[in-house]
């Protein structure tokens, strides 16, 4: 890569212009294990030699990337559903999440599934939405604490199994969750720091990593732009109904996001949403149920694209089997290194494609 960090990957060429991003060939499992697990414990070793230590008390984000107090990055964070219809917009509090999730629902429409780990500042959040089961792997791959207001049945059979989740439709609900006036419902439940924290109270689900955790990501400490790969200045995703893009600004290396023709707009701080890595994740999609439920085959390994400093690298992801998280991979088997800050996580179904544009 050109450095300005310390280990140098390779990319793979990809078209220019205003294209697919990348090819989606399936990738096995076994093909991608059969380079890693050569190439994973040298990567990890020279990544961990250039690193300094910390100040006491300091630590690097499992989500980020960046320094924070240990007292912040030693707590799971919540995984909040959040609306996205247009009626539902502007959203509260989802400028402060740490990654984003977005994927198709019924209808053609995406719900988010926002991750905060730091909620010191979170007065307000929402409006929060129903569980998809699909969301709760995302959740999962971080140990992030789910969060939601109702849920379909294929939610409710995990949940009734034992996937443990803070619900707005429980005995606590009204210490956790709070409907507003200026909206109808469904689109008008909230919640906050301190109903986030009575939900955790009530259902006795720990903030706490496990003491051997360690993160799926793995971050540059210094900003390291790719060598190879498409230029990726505006990158859309294939989300017919609030249409959502990202354009890239040099000036502050962040992807700014757009969707229903404008900026995405926090109403908490009207500031516009950025994220500093973009990933595309390709999946298999199916619908089972005549109401148009999704599924999404979330266990095996496809391709995707990491997308950071106006550029689209295709890249490998893996799980193979559900008690395992998602991991990414380039093209010869090393493990993705993002750069440190923000990431926006999008599953998308195999058959579409995202389209990147030059400068």
């Amino acid at each position: 890569m050109k450095k300005r960090g310390f280990i140098a990957i390779l990319g793979i060429s990809m078209l220019l212009g205003l294209t697919a991003c990348g090819s989606k060939e399936k990738t096995t499992v076994a093909e991608t294990q059969a380079t890693t697990a050569e190439t994973e414990e040298e990567t990890l070793k020279e990544t961990t030699a250039a690193e300094e230590p910390l100040p006491e008390g300091k630590m690097y984000s499992y989500l980020t990337g960046e320094v924070v107090d240990t007292s912040v990055g030693t707590q799971r964070p919540f995984a909040i559903m959040i609306n996205n219809i247009q009626e539902a917009i502007p959203q509260s509090g989802i400028s402060q999440a740490q990654i984003m999730y977005e994927c198709l629902v019924e209808s053609n429409i995406t719900r988010l599934l926002c991750e905060f780990q730091d909620i010191e500042n979170l007065d307000k959040v929402g409006s929060i939405r129903s569980a998809r089961h699909y969301y709760m792997d995302f959740a999962e791959d971080d140990e992030a604490i789910f969060t939601h207001f109702g849920q379909s049945i294929f939610a409710e059979e995990r949940i009734n199994a034992g996937y443990p989740t803070i619900s707005g439709l429980s005995g606590y609900s009204e210490s956790v969750f709070y409907r507003t006036s200026d909206r109808e419902a469904p689109h008008n439940v909230y919640s906050s720091k301190d109903g986030l924290l009575a939900g955790l109270e009530a259902t006795g689900i720990s903030r706490e990593y496990p003491k051997d955790y360690k993160s799926r990501l793995n971050f540059y400490h210094t900003d390291t732009v790719p060598e190879d790969g498409t230029e990726a200045f505006k990158v859309t995703l294939p989300f017919t109904y609030n249409n959502p893009w990202f354009e890239y600004h040099e000036d502050d290396g962040l992807y700014y996001r757009y969707q229903y023709g404008e900026p995405h707009i926090d109403a908490e701080n009207n500031e516009q949403l950025t994220f500093k890595n973009l990933i595309i994740q390709y999946a298999e999609r199916s619908v089972i149920s005549d109401q148009d439920h999704q599924d999404y085959a979330l266990i095996g390994s496809g391709t995707g694209l990491v997308i950071t400093d106006g550029k689209a690298v295709e890249i490998t992801w893996k799980r193979e089997k559900e008690s395992d998280r998602t991991t990414y991979y380039y093209k010869d088997g090393t493990p993705v290194y993002l750069n440190a800050g923000k990431s926006y996580i999008a599953v998308v179904p195999s058959e579409l494609s995202v389209a990147c544009e030059a400068k």
